[in-house]
């Protein structure tokens, strides 16, 4: 640790980091959470359900998390001292929050079966093909127990650092789809079926709340003048990025879904587009798919084992990580070994409808309180000056 770094404190109830990330970290990570899903999993299945318009469909669900995002960062800007935790704590007292973050957890950990599930399944059918996928799964969750295990600065510090990476394969990939075009022909004319189109946005909201995590960031991160409107630019880039490779994606496979499959897909547009000449150019899509996937992993892990951890009342890092650990394997090798059960209930109304009623609630829950407490502090403020002007006035 470095001597002019603040150790952790321990609060009643969870670890409180006084270790906080950067301005320049929170955008970093912003802008990786918005390519973690919506530039490669969650096309495919739009694809496979509203075929050209799949991009559309994309497009809605990343204004939706954009909006998120905006509560989000608000309630930082009025909270800049106080986490998520004591927020909730302040206003609904300590039974009222634990409850709250109770819930919130449970939200994260479905969400952390899906993204892992996917991460599972895409190394299983492309990479590590001879990997028994158990042992995948292991190896997964040891990285993510001992990412759980260091505060929040070190994995924002790792963000930072893998940041440059994807933005130089970002600007090949879209180098490339740019030198080699594509018949974006194939999307119109749009909206041919309406009506599955309304199925498609219904069944497909699970991947919604892609920037529930940064709540934890609270009270937490440096808070500058231009972080605000600088994080929500990183997340409509990033989402801007993502509507456009879907859009590749729909041109090419809009009207062939059955060939869509668990590749991030853009490699094969890459080998066909670029007739193999230049070599595996297409592991580039891989990288960058890879990076975000594990950032993203790492990063709802991290949330869900601080929220258990708030909840039981005590900072036991390693133990609530390995009962996380546990309840995840136990999840993706037996209620969910089977991967169409999964999907089954990702692709369900009422588990789209629970996980964007939370991903917004959540949000809007910590702008109210925070917005709760900072009139509550200017109330006593301006009380404070009354008595001090009434004091001086006998006097």
């Amino acid at each position: 640790m470095n001597n002019n770094e603040k150790p952790s404190t321990v609060s009643a109830d969870t670890s409180k980091e006084v270790k906080q990330a950067s301005s320049k970290q929170l955008i970093a990570i912003i802008f990786i959470l918005a390519l973690a899903t919506k530039m490669f999993l969650q096309p495919l299945f739009l694809i496979k359900s509203a075929g050209r318009d799949a991009y559309i469909a994309l497009a809605i669900d990343g204004t939706f998390d954009l909006i998120v995002l905006v509560i989000t960062l608000f309630a930082m800007k009025l909270s800049p001292n106080r986490d998520f935790f004591e927020l909730t704590r302040c206003v609904f007292g300590k039974v009222g929050s634990r409850i709250i973050v109770g819930f919130f957890g449970l939200y994260l950990f479905f969400k952390l079966n899906v993204a892992v599930s996917e991460t599972v399944a895409f190394y299983s059918k492309n990479i590590l093909t001879d990997l028994d996928t158990t042992l995948l799964i292991l190896i997964l969750l040891l990285f993510l127990v001992g990412v759980a295990l260091h505060s929040l600065r070190a994995m924002t510090r790792l963000n930072e650092l893998l940041t440059p990476v994807i933005v130089i394969c970002l600007v090949l990939l879209i180098t490339i789809v740019a030198a080699t075009g594509f018949d974006l022909a194939n999307i119109f004319p749009t909206m041919r079926h309406p009506r599955e189109f309304g199925i498609t946005l219904s069944r497909h909201m699970t991947w919604l709340g892609d920037f529930s995590p940064l709540l934890l960031f609270l009270g937490r991160t440096e808070m500058k003048k231009s972080t605000l409107p600088l994080s929500v630019t990183a997340g409509a880039l990033g989402t801007a990025v993502s509507v456009f490779f879907s859009i590749v994606m729909c041109a090419a496979f809009g009207n062939i879904t059955s060939m869509v499959d668990a590749s991030t897909n853009l490699s094969s547009i890459l080998q066909y587009s670029l007739g193999n000449v230049y070599g595996r150019i297409d592991l580039v899509s891989e990288i960058l798919w890879s990076v975000a996937s594990f950032i993203q992993n790492a990063l709802f892990f991290y949330c869900t084992v601080r929220c258990f951890e708030y909840v039981i009342g005590k900072p036991f890092h390693l133990a609530t990580s390995l009962g996380v650990s546990v309840l995840l394997f136990t999840s993706l090798t037996v209620m969910f070994k089977d991967p169409e059960i999964l999907n089954a209930v990702i692709v369900s109304e009422i588990t789209s409808g629970l996980v964007a009623s939370f991903a917004v609630t959540m949000s809007v829950i910590a702008l109210v309180c925070a917005l709760i407490i900072k009139r509550r502090e200017t109330k006593g403020g301006q009380n404070q000056d009354k008595s001090a002007k009434a004091l001086r006035s006998s006097e």
